[in-house]
């Protein structure tokens, strides 16, 4: 009995030895999931600057003060999370793709069969960047983008990517959405449904990766994808053992302009630019987790003042319109409800006069103001025209309005400092949606850069 005794006694020695030795394996498990756990990894959140060239017409890439959290509650086991690197993926981080400055870092499963889903507290998003990697045995596995509304409930689907023998297809695409590889600026040929995207290189630990994959989300006209989003990425596993890997390098989100942000002085992460940025979050600050980190609110600029440069168009009222509708500019307009909320002709006196008329519904009250703010575009030149385009990336206070924020139903915060696109995409959103209470609001303002005026002047630019 002795005998035995001791050798136990030995073999749990040796055990307590071979912790002690061998200290990486306890660093290895600190950043696996536990039960009840919730795992946090950071993504770089840039936007873009004031100051455009002929090589961005957008301008370039700041990088915010505060990153986007990716979050993950009860992860399964073998969910890891890493800083990208040589070792972890293949290559330091700027090689790959990501943006100088930057420190993306990564998600991966490993253990067969299992799902982790991560999500982000509620964004406004431009762009998305990210890469996949799979080792051997993971044939078969799925990377699932998706949004989530504020409330948590299901939003629209990005994409969906199933990992091959030797790269991934593009499984499923939402439509309003272009896909790039290994094209940032977006200016290539774009990527559709079920087309099949080679791995480019090895990723060291977590196999053969992508090119970077860019999702360019839609910038004019309506989408369900512009709005407030909690941003959701999951790993599917299948049944063999692997790892499948994903690291968003960075994600470009909207920003409202504030005062002082025209005094800011980043440096372009793309072409090393000098200038401003804004720093206004559109968003309200609402988490999936009770714990986890929104972004935060721009703190002042000290001697910074609103700056910048307002090009504006002139606006005259729907009385104005309604007097002249024979008149009226060629061209198409929305009006809600109206030929499933699709364009008509301004030719079409009837549906125009009656839009114009307003009445006591709140989609009326909406049509009335946002078909005489089409009208105001339409006169301007139209969506396509430069004028048009420089006013719809100036802000609500060009136009000396005045009114408290309002937060939507979609969780967009419009005021003052919003851009004069912002207000016409909710207008559409607020259509789309049928939500009484975000047309109401989207009228009131709406009302405001119109004006009463029945003359043929301008009320506001």
């Amino acid at each position: 009995m002795k005998k035995y005794q001791l050798v136990l006694s030995f073999f749990l020695l040796s055990l307590i030895v071979g912790f002690a030795t061998f200290p990486h394996i306890s660093n290895h498990r600190s950043n696996s999931a536990q039960a009840a756990d919730i795992m946090r990894l950071n993504i770089p959140a840039v936007v873009h600057g004031f100051e455009k060239t002929s090589q961005l017409p957008d301008g370039d890439l700041y990088l915010l003060p505060n990153p986007m959290q990716l979050a993950i509650s009860d992860a399964p086991e073998g969910t890891k999370t890493f800083e990208a690197s040589v070792t972890t993926f293949g290559a330091d981080p700027e090689t790959f793709g990501a943006l100088q400055k930057t420190s993306p870092q990564g998600l991966s499963l490993s253990t067969p069969n299992e799902k982790v889903t991560a999500l982000t507290c509620a964004e406004s998003i431009w762009d998305g960047n990210l890469i996949i990697a799979g080792t051997s045995g993971t044939i078969g596995d799925k990377v699932r983008l998706f949004l989530q509304t504020t409330e948590g409930k299901p939003g629209p689907e990005i994409g969906l990517f199933t990992l091959m023998a030797n790269g991934i297809e593009v499984t499923q695409l939402h439509s309003d959405l272009m896909l790039f590889v290994n094209d940032r600026y977006a200016t290539g040929p774009a990527l559709v449904k079920g087309a099949f995207i080679a791995y480019a290189a090895s990723a060291g630990e977590s196999g053969q990766r992508t090119d970077l994959l860019t999702l360019a989300w839609p910038m004019h006209g309506f989408s369900v994808l512009q709005g407030c989003f909690r941003v959701g990425v999951e790993i599917q596993r299948g049944d063999n053992f692997g790892t499948t890997s994903v690291v968003v390098t960075d994600i470009v989100v909207n920003r409202n302009r504030t005062p002082g942000d025209e005094n800011l002085v980043g440096v372009g992460l793309l072409k090393n630019v000098r200038g401003g940025f804004p720093t206004g979050i559109p968003c309200k600050a609402d988490c999936p987790f009770p714990d986890q980190e929104p972004p935060l609110p721009p703190q002042p600029n000290p001697g910074g003042g609103q700056g910048g440069e307002c090009n504006t168009i002139c606006y005259r009222s729907p009385q104005y319109y309604k007097l002249n509708i024979n008149s009226l500019p060629r061209g198409t307009v929305i009006i809600g409800g109206v030929n499933f909320n699709r364009p008509i002709s301004t030719t079409d006196t009837r549906r125009m006069e009656l839009a114009l008329r307003g009445g006591f519904t709140p989609l009326q009250q909406l049509n009335q103001e946002f078909v005489a703010a089409q009208l105001n575009v339409l006169n301007a030149g139209g969506d396509g025209s430069a004028k048009v385009y420089y006013a719809m990336e100036g802000e609500l206070t060009c136009y000396n309005l005045q009114f408290a924020p309002v937060t939507l139903s979609n969780g967009f915060i419009l005021m003052p400092t919003s851009q004069l696109k912002d207000l016409y995409r909710e207008a559409r959103l607020s259509i789309s949606s049928g939500n009484a209470q975000d047309q109401i609001a989207v009228a009131k303002i709406l009302d405001l850069i119109n004006g009463n005026n029945t003359l043929n002047v301008c009320h506001r630019n």
